[in-house]
């Protein structure tokens, strides 16, 4: 893996000029990307995304809300079910905890049972969504991670299907290898990742966003959403005490996060396997093309990251570079072979419809590049991710000055 302190030098500083200077170019398109889709998402009139994308990203969108929405539904009548109404007793300074104890005690009022039986029976027979029609209108479905997201998602599925991976139930012969290893730890990752890559389609073969696979910062912030529509639905059209629906949604969120595991979303389960795989010393030019070649799209970007020490979501975003320099550029950097390189290079180029002289200069650019050079290109991607976007949004608030 290459380190830090190798990779720039006072001598050097103006050997990769062009290099830097196209890494920001990447960077910078890349984030914008993001960014003009969260703004662009709910407008019809917008080009920022073709209709393929918009239409994938909506659906996306419906599954994902309908999905939570149903969780916290399910959780909310098993709540009324149990729960017993707020009385006349002043609350204002009590705790959570303290609340939650005099609601168990009180009894419950014959009108108020009613109403929540009538209330459960709403929230189990409902089929009109409550919490899409409240939230499209707000920024809340607009955060940038959740965008890039549902992005990397459509992207991933788009370009799996060009390499040829385009069902839940194909196990790619680089996965049956893994598995026939004999290494049980190894066995167990490349079976989770497996698992894990099922959930990106739906019952169509279409993409999709289980919420358990969003990190951790926008999985967070979708529950509340939802939880925030959904106490919108109890008090102004079930005439719900503030207090209660406020403690009957945060118990609910509650739950559902307590039940998340991070470790479990398909990125965190392809990284696990790529460091198993790197710690065994496993990942050679040839597992990397192979998982290219079978639309092993999670392992192959993993992979990648692992050996040139980056993150992740910085690596897809080289392989989904639009200029298509990039991932010549990190490819390089990890000193990979020239052969396996324009492998890879023709099989992402022809599968995003590249013309076959463009893919022909990428690959030129490749040879043109010294490791050095490369890793310095690079450098700005192996950082925090926070530290990336401020890099951009400096640089944007100094041209729009």
């Amino acid at each position: 893996m290459m380190g830090l302190e190798d990779e720039w030098r006072p001598e050097g500083q103006s050997a990769a000029t062009r290099w830097l200077h196209d890494a920001a170019r990447a960077l910078d398109s890349v984030e914008s990307r993001v960014g003009r889709a969260a703004s662009d998402l709910f407008h019809d009139s917008a080009v920022t995304l073709s209709d393929q994308h918009r239409a994938q990203i909506a659906q996306l969108i419906r599954a994902l809300i309908g999905a939570i929405e149903d969780e916290l539904r399910v959780r909310l009548i098993g709540a009324l079910e149990s729960s017993y109404p707020l009385n006349d007793t002043d609350f204002s300074s009590a705790s959570d905890a303290t609340v939650a104890h005099r609601l168990h005690d009180a009894p419950i009022a014959p009108p108020q049972a009613a109403t929540d039986a009538a209330l459960i029976a709403q929230l189990g027979s409902a089929t009109t969504p409550i919490a899409l029609p409240l939230l499209e209108p707000t920024p809340l479905l607009r955060e940038p991670d959740l965008v890039a997201a549902m992005l990397r998602r459509v992207d991933e599925h788009r370009l799996a299907l060009m390499l040829g991976r385009g069902s839940p139930y194909h196990v790619a012969d680089l996965a049956q290898r893994l598995l026939d290893k004999g290494d049980t730890a190894l066995a167990e990752a490349t079976m989770a990742l497996l698992i894990a890559e099922s959930r990106r389609y739906d019952a169509f073969g279409d993409p999709a966003l289980a919420r358990t696979d969003l990190q951790p910062g926008p999985h967070r912030k979708l529950l509340w959403a939802v939880a925030a529509a959904l106490r919108h639905y109890l008090v102004d059209r079930q005439g719900m005490a503030e207090a209660r629906a406020d403690l009957l949604m945060a118990g609910a969120v509650r739950g559902l996060l307590a039940e998340h595991d991070d470790s479990d979303t398909l990125e965190a389960r392809a990284d696990i396997l790529a460091k198993l795989l790197s710690d065994r010393d496993m990942i050679d030019d040839q597992l990397l093309v192979d998982a290219l070649e079978e639309g092993w799209l999670a392992l192959f970007t993993a992979a990648i990251a692992q050996r040139a020490g980056m993150d992740s979501t910085g690596v897809w975003s080289m392989v989904t570079d639009p200029h298509g320099l990039m991932l010549g550029t990190i490819l390089r950097a990890i000193e990979c072979d020239r052969a396996a390189a324009v492998t890879m290079l023709y099989r992402i180029g022809s599968a995003e419809g590249a013309a076959e002289d463009e893919i022909v200069a990428r690959a030129e650019a490749f040879d043109r590049m010294s490791q050095r050079q490369a890793a310095e290109a690079v450098l700005i991607w192996r950082l925090d991710p926070n530290y990336r976007r401020a890099v951009i949004e400096i640089g944007e608030g100094g041209r729009r000055r």
